[in-house]
């Protein structure tokens, strides 16, 4: 392989590492609840990759799309440092200015939007930044947050009880099969109520089923 290729995927692990050293310096408390807010962000990330591969049919986006769904998920409470109120919020700009979270420079303003999007309101073009975009970027945004607000759904208690995601699709439904190592009624509610974006995207309904490991 060229040396451009090679180098690629170690470049990727660095900056992902950087984010992780971030994020634990960020963290809102010590002690277990800065613990499970750190496992929060990685659990939150391995949901939103699982659901971005197992519906990768129905998004259509690359992987480009996917690393940056991946950081956004990892840094998406990175705002709780200043409270709760508004968070998303203050995730995005600290996304946006804060250079040592190793984002590249063409990925940090999308990964804040991202971060921006996981709760509350949907992408709109009332929103300055949002509505900056290219039509094919605000497109990719909005399908990204809408995996991003399910995967943060599916670890609603920050238990990390969903231990896997698999999918289907048909003309109608979004099937997601949830693997469990405990109850997680509160989990697939969530993540349903939390689908909305999607279903509003897709034109289809969300259902999750659960199943304990």
């Amino acid at each position: 392989l060229p040396k451009t290729e090679e180098a690629a995927p170690a470049a990727a692990e660095k900056n992902e590492q950087k984010v992780a050293q971030a994020t634990e310096i960020a963290a809102p408390a010590s002690g277990p609840e800065q613990d499970a807010s750190l496992e929060h962000g990685r659990h939150v990330a391995f949901l939103a990759d699982r659901l971005f591969d197992e519906l990768a049919e129905l998004h259509g986006l690359g992987k480009k799309w996917r690393r940056r769904l991946h950081l956004a998920a990892l840094l998406h409470d990175i705002g709780f440092a200043e409270g709760r109120r508004k968070h998303h919020k203050i995730s995005m700009r600290r996304i946006e200015t804060d250079t040592t979270l190793g984002i590249a420079d063409k990925d940090r303003p999308l990964v804040a939007l991202l971060a921006r999007y996981h709760r509350k309101a949907w992408p709109s073009q009332k929103h300055r930044r949002f509505a900056d975009l290219s039509g094919k970027k605000r497109d990719a945004i909005c399908k990204a947050a809408a995996l991003l607000r399910i995967a943060d759904g599916l670890d609603y208690r920050h238990l990390g009880n969903i231990q896997d995601v698999s999918g289907e699709v048909t003309d109608s439904v979004i099937r997601l099969q949830l693997r469990s190592c405990g109850e997680c009624t509160p989990e697939s509610a969530r993540a349903v109520k939390k689908g909305d974006l999607l279903e509003h995207l897709t034109e289809r309904t969300l259902e999750c089923t659960c199943r304990e490991a």
